[in-house]
């Protein structure tokens, strides 16, 4: 596919004019192709189709295949191409791992499969012989898990996020079947931490914001995958992911990303290295939560990167201006901040675990304790 692009024999497609061509997406024994809707384009796909047939000694179902054309493909086109190929012509209510394949306007229709999934599971056990201790299990392992992996690529309803919570608030409560409840209790408390009294059942506006934080988290340290070179050539080219603005008519998908941002924005911390990267005054890389905002004095206009604060010769810190500059609790913290012998690059970890890796466990409690509206970040 690439070899054929590169020769100008098949044209790939791009979201947008400087982000990277692709030609062809693969997902264990799946594969999506992207080729021009013309006579010559499928030929040319159809080739290649065979090509690999005679090289892997593998051959290709046309009868499990589909092909999707873009809405300003015309109709001869497209049966034109679908007879070349072989395969039948997709709809828009096909879905590929549980997701649909196009996501349209109608977004709570699109994800409706995700309610009639809840009811089906809890239709399927008889509540009399549940008792709460196996209803909690069964809402943690069993139920709580059916819609996490569309949280995890898409910005669901709030509506339908709160639906599937009344489900389960239902189900929780409910001591026989065809029979209603009384709820003893608020249901945000019952997702409250243990800690605070509640049995830490899942908030799904909230999880779905953490998960989608984490695709986030993933944008910002591999910046050489295929998703980060597509997103950020078409919606932050000279900036960085946090700097990105939602941009007029975003896909879905990056909308979906972007409203995690907030949430990145709190947990981030940095590991200092060469401190050239790190705002003295704006960014968090002080140890400690009482360290966060360290408050702007008059007549520190000249140092404003952490780099200022090191000796570069000697790999320390500069003792006499950190002490003089800062409140002592603070000059304290900077100076137990160990220092590489060898230069190193600065990068940013999260500040809810100590190896500064991103889990979902540590955003979601960081969501919860701050007590913040998933909408609102």
């Amino acid at each position: 596919m690439r070899l054929a692009e590169g020769d100008n024999v098949l044209k790939c497609v791009k979201a947008s004019r400087s982000g990277p061509a692709i030609t062809h997406l693969l997902f264990v024994d799946d594969c999506i192709l992207f080729a021009e809707a013309t006579e010559r384009g499928a030929r040319s796909l159809k080739h290649i189709l065979k090509d690999y047939e005679v090289s892997s000694g593998q051959c290709v179902n046309f009868d499990k295949s589909s092909v999707f054309f873009s809405t300003n493909t015309k109709d001869g086109e497209r049966e034109v191409v679908s007879q070349i190929l072989g395969v039948r012509r997709a709809n828009d209510l096909e879905r590929y791992l549980g997701l649909p394949s196009m996501v349209g306007k109608r977004k709570r229709l699109s994800f409706q499969i995700l309610k009639d999934r809840l009811k089906q599971k809890i239709d399927n056990w008889s509540i009399r012989f549940l008792f709460q201790g196996g209803k909690e299990v069964f809402i943690k392992a069993v139920l709580q898990a059916i819609p996490n992996y569309s949280m995890a690529c898409f910005l669901l309803p709030r509506t339908l996020c709160t639906d599937m919570d009344k489900i389960i608030a239902n189900f929780w409560w409910r001591k026989r079947q065809n029979k209603k409840s009384i709820h003893w209790c608020a249901w945000k408390k019952i997702c409250l931490l243990k800690e605070d009294g509640g049995l830490e059942f899942r908030n799904f506006a909230q999880f779905n914001i953490v998960l989608l934080a984490k695709q986030g988290w993933r944008l910002i340290n591999y910046p050489d995958s295929l998703l980060a070179h597509v997103l950020k050539a078409k919606y932050f080219p000279n900036s960085d992911f946090y700097e990105a603005q939602l941009g007029n008519l975003p896909s879905f998908t990056w909308k979906s990303i972007w409203a995690a941002r907030g949430l990145l924005e709190r947990g981030r911390g940095w590991r200092v290295g060469r401190g050239d990267q790190i705002s003295i005054w704006t960014d968090s890389w002080i140890p400690g939560n009482e360290a966060d905002n360290i408050p702007f004095q008059v007549g520190n206009d000249n140092i404003k990167l952490v780099s200022d604060l090191i000796d570069s010769n000697s790999r320390s810190w500069k003792i006499e201006l950190i002490r003089n500059t800062f409140q002592p609790v603070i000059a304290e913290k900077i100076l137990q901040i160990p220092l590489a012998e060898t230069v190193q690059e600065d990068f940013q970890v999260w500040r809810g675990e100590p190896t500064g890796e991103f889990f979902v466990r540590s955003a979601y409690k960081l969501l919860q304790e701050t007590n913040l509206d998933p909408n609102g970040l």
